[in-house]
């Protein structure tokens, strides 16, 4: 059986540039030897993911988690069973939420501002899934699709976009 986990939670001052760019990297490398997939928002303060996989490995990386003193106010949104995947190719995809997106955030909040914290567990899911039409991809070149299973973009257009 597969299950999707969607959470919440707020990086410490200390989460740059530099420290976002190895979680990022570590969860993409780990997430894959461990057969979970999903994606990732973070606006430089707000990460919202989603987990896909066995109930064993999210229940295991879901409480290296709660621990991870990069982050607090952890919030479980939604844990649930699916019938597939939905973020199948991509150990963990990378969306950053930025000004341009404030219609899809009032679509799915009660505000045009990217606040998961004020989201239904459904809401964010789905949030998570339109932003994924607009993941990035650090190997992508200017102009090119974003393709499922590349690392986050060119590091200057998409660090400048949610770090603005």
């Amino acid at each position: 059986m597969i299950y999707r986990l969607v959470y919440v939670s707020t990086a410490l001052d200390s989460v740059d540039l530099n420290e976002f760019k190895k979680i990022l990297n570590t969860a993409q490398t780990n997430n894959g030897a461990r057969d979970l997939t999903g994606m990732l928002a973070f606006n430089s303060k707000v990460f919202l993911q989603a987990l896909e996989g066995s109930r064993e490995a999210i229940n295991d990386l879901y409480a290296k988690l709660v621990r991870d003193p990069r982050h607090f106010n952890l919030m479980l949104l939604k844990y649930t069973p699916i019938e597939e995947r939905h973020w199948s190719a991509w150990s963990m995809g990378f969306a950053a939420p930025n000004a341009d997106n404030r219609a899809m955030f009032l679509k799915y909040s009660n505000q045009s501002m990217f606040n998961p914290y004020g989201m239904s567990g459904d809401n964010a899911e789905k949030l998570l899934i339109e932003l994924s039409a607009t993941a990035m991809s650090l190997d992508a070149k200017p102009g090119e699709q974003n393709q499922p299973g590349t690392k986050p973009a060119q590091e200057k257009s998409i660090f400048a976009r949610f770090l603005r």
